[in-house]
C-alpha cells in the first residue's frame, strides 16, 4: 500500500472507526489500541478494496475483529480485563451522554455492533448484514430484540 493511499484512508475513516470502537469497548485506552492495530493491518494489506463503501465495509469488519482479538487476548489476565471493564467513556459533547453504558453492557456484542452502525451511523440493514457477515432479516430482527431490552431496561431503572 502506498503512503498517500493510507492517508486517504486514515483521514476518510478514523475518526468513524475510533467511534465505533469506543462504542465496542466504552474505553478510550482500549479504542486507541485497537485502533493503531486496525491501521497496522490496513498498512499491512495488499488488497484493500477499492471501492468507497466495500472498503468502509471491510475496515469496520476489520475493527470488530481486533476489538474482540483485543478482549480474547486480555481475559487470560484478570487484573487487566477488570481495569478496562470497570471504566466507562462517555464523551461530555456527545447528546447521547446521558444514555448510560451500563445498559448497553448487558447486551451482546454483536446486538452493540448492530445499533451502533444502524443508529449512531446511519447504515442500513442490509449494509450491516454485509458488514457483519449476517442476513438482513437477522440484523432486522437483533436490532428489534436489542431496543426492546433496552427499552425494558430503562423503563425499569425509572420506575
Amino acid at each position: 500500500m502506498l503512503e498517500h493511499q493510507f492517508k486517504k484512508i486514515y483521514n476518510t475513516h478514523g475518526r468513524k472507526l475510533y467511534n465505533f470502537i469506543i462504542w465496542l469497548t466504552h474505553n478510550k485506552s482500549a479504542a486507541d489500541d485497537i485502533l493503531q492495530t486496525v491501521f497496522i493491518k490496513v498498512w499491512q494489506c495488499n488488497s484493500v478494496p477499492v471501492d468507497e463503501i466495500e472498503a468502509q465495509r471491510w475496515l469496520f469488519t476489520v475493527a470488530r475483529n481486533a476489538s474482540l482479538d483485543f478482549f480474547r487476548k486480555s481475559a487470560r489476565f484478570s487484573r487487566f480485563r477488570t481495569k478496562y471493564t470497570e471504566e466507562y467513556y462517555q464523551p461530555a459533547d456527545d447528546p447521547d451522554a446521558s444514555f448510560t453504558w451500563r445498559e448497553l453492557d448487558e447486551l451482546p456484542e454483536i446486538e452493540k455492533s448492530i445499533l451502533f452502525l444502524h443508529l449512531k451511523s446511519g447504515y442500513t440493514y442490509k449494509e450491516i448484514g454485509d458488514m457483519l457477515e449476517l442476513s438482513e432479516n437477522l440484523v432486522r430482527v437483533k436490532a428489534f430484540r436489542a431496543l426492546k431490552k433496552l427499552r425494558e431496561q430503562l423503563t425499569k431503572r425509572e420506575v
